[in-house]
């Protein structure tokens, strides 16, 4: 009997960990819009893949946005093995393991000092689902009210997936693209609010 218990139990745990994730429906673009905006401090983690012609990267993403200050931890194709942005409204600080750079521009920056071209002023917006404030846009919108195509400058940028993190809707997957770029993004976790004690920028390594 004590083994059927457990073996139901299992069951019923497998069968909820392997449940869809059931997405908020039949909100407005307006409403979406302003909860998004509303979520001033976030945490993410994620992956980076940057095709340009013939020459391609994969990083690693850690970024972490408060208010309008960011910083960003790049790993993958550098010599330095890591790159650490921070930035804000006034322009960015780039570090790698033995210089600081500085610019007004955070994408000139990082193309000037490793090589590697993304649209990190532009992500800021478009990795939570939001058309960067920066120019006109063009949007798609789906009966959930969330982003499914936006048209800004010259980038092409697609909501192919999103997930709920504490009752806010936010994206999982955004493929952007331009006619130099493509610039695909998986988040891997998110995380709302002030940071922990525990997150990595905490560590000034």
């Amino acid at each position: 009997m004590k083994r059927l218990v457990v073996l139901v139990i299992t069951l019923l745990v497998s069968a909820c960990q392997s449940m869809p994730e059931k997405l908020p429906q039949n909100v407005s673009w307006e409403t979406h819009q302003a909860e998004i905006s509303a979520v001033r401090y976030w945490f993410a983690t994620g992956r980076v893949a940057i095709k340009n012609g013939t020459e391609s990267w994969h990083v690693n993403l850690l970024w972490l946005q408060q208010a309008d200050v960011y910083q960003v931890r790049l790993y993958g194709p550098f010599g330095a093995g890591q790159v650490h942005i921070k930035g804000n409204r006034d322009g960015a600080e780039l570090q790698t393991s033995d210089e600081k750079h500085f610019a007004r521009d955070v994408d000139f920056l990082l193309y000037e000092t490793t090589g590697v071209r993304m649209p990190v002023s532009e992500l800021r917006y478009w990795m939570v689902g939001l058309p960067s404030p920066n120019g006109h846009d063009t949007k798609q919108v789906g009966a959930d009210g969330r982003l499914e195509k936006l048209q800004q400058a010259d980038w092409q940028v697609d909501y192919k997936r999103y997930t709920v993190v504490n009752g806010v809707t936010l994206p999982k997957k955004i493929f952007a693209r331009n006619s130099r770029l493509d610039v695909r993004v998986v988040i891997d976790k998110w995380e709302l609010g002030v940071p922990n004690e525990d997150n990595p920028f905490n560590d000034p390594g």
